[in-house]
């Protein structure tokens, strides 16, 4: 393999979680790519559940710049947990997203995620037609003391190895129905889990079904979003977030490829350009979009670029994978079991909210100068 393509992304895991790319990389995808991988329990114990809380609260205080260059790190060992995680590190964007003036469980559950290594799956993305992150699929209905919570989650990443669920959830108030954030402990009485994910592809990251019956959650552990429907400048952070983490991730799936492809003589200099136009070009806009979320005080214009880099990456993984495939040729296809799963692999991106016909009036919306709006 050639030393100088990802050497600086890995480098930088090392030094954040030390001995964690090495664990990967010598068990390679055929161990981690599977139901009981153990790449989400070394993952936790490498105590990477900190990696984006504040140093302040226990956490490693790691940037959003610096994180998606982790994540592609991440997939380009392990696809599953770089997507697995990604729902986590959205989960933590999303605690750590409120005002510290106004929030403070939020801020206490992220110092306990730190201390403990906890991971939080996400219940938020919903995956169902009409409805998202302000318009929920799961309910909450209120009771003396907190809420019961009734509805599912599918598929639901970490699905067996969380600790928490962060969900959002409609709620009645007397006002009318809201939109709120449960926090909800995985040990909670009326939350289970069922098979769901049947595709062999990223099969490791616990993409399973989470189903809650009557899940009661007290009130400290529910935060009031506002009407359903509404937004915040806390949740449009937390989903630049997602958007460029998940983005990122599937960058590393391709630039695996494109690794293999560097390191044999077969490449030539046209396809190898191509390759690096692609994945290096999508990280650069993924960068740039992490510096813009660092320097406002405004998510909300941050939205439209975070959604046009993640589509833009979208397009290039497919096309620096099949450049890759192509240069690598027939025989690495058939007689490597990684080239062909990884090309399958980052074709995953397009199925992650919101989809592009979904996005198309943001999208929109953004070339005309208009705040973006997503639900």
């Amino acid at each position: 393999m050639n030393a100088g393509f990802l050497a600086e992304d890995r480098a930088l895991l090392q030094r954040c979680l030390p001995g964690l790319d090495g664990q990967l990389a010598a068990a390679g995808l055929d161990r981690l790519e599977r139901p009981g991988s153990p790449a989400i329990e070394w993952f936790r114990r490498s105590g990477a559940p900190a990696l984006f809380v504040p140093e302040e609260y226990a956490g490693l205080g790691l940037g959003l710049r610096e994180g998606l260059r982790v994540q592609r790190a991440l997939a380009s060992r392990a696809p599953s947990l770089a997507v697995a995680t990604t729902m986590h590190h959205f989960s933590v964007a999303s605690l750590t997203g409120w005002d510290r003036q106004e929030a403070g469980m939020e801020w206490l559950l992220a110092e306990a995620v730190a201390r403990n290594t906890m991971l939080i799956a996400s219940g938020a993305a919903e995956g169902r037609p009409g409805s998202g992150i302000l318009r929920p699929a799961m309910s909450a209905r209120p009771v003396e003391g907190g809420a019961l919570v009734t509805g599912s989650k599918k598929p639901c990443s970490l699905s067996r190895s969380m600790d928490l669920l962060f969900a959002t959830v409609r709620i009645e108030r007397p006002e009318g129905e809201r939109c709120a954030v449960a926090v909800i402990p995985a040990d909670s009485p009326g939350l289970s889990t069922r098979p769901f994910w049947r595709s062999d592809v990223l099969t490791g990251a616990e993409s399973d079904e989470l189903v809650l019956s009557d899940v009661f959650v007290p009130h400290r552990l529910i935060s009031d979003i506002g009407p359903v429907g509404t937004t915040s400048d806390a949740l449009r952070r937390s989903l630049v977030w997602f958007e460029v983490l998940i983005a990122a991730s599937y960058v590393g799936m391709a630039a695996a490829l494109v690794e293999r492809a560097v390191g044999t003589k077969r490449s030539g200099a046209s396809s190898l350009a191509a390759m690096a136009v692609a994945v290096e070009g999508a990280t650069y806009a993924l960068e740039g979009v992490a510096a813009r979320l660092e320097t406002t005080a405004e998510p909300a214009a941050v939205l439209g670029p975070a959604l046009v880099a993640r589509f833009a990456a979208q397009e290039a993984v497919v096309t620096a994978a099949a450049t890759a495939v192509e240069a690598l040729g027939g025989g690495a296809f058939i007689g490597d079991p990684d080239v062909a799963y990884l090309y399958a692999a980052v074709r995953c991106l397009t199925f992650h909210p919101p989809s592009r016909t979904g996005a198309e009036a943001a999208l929109v919306g953004h070339l005309r100068g208009e705040a973006v709006h997503m639900e």
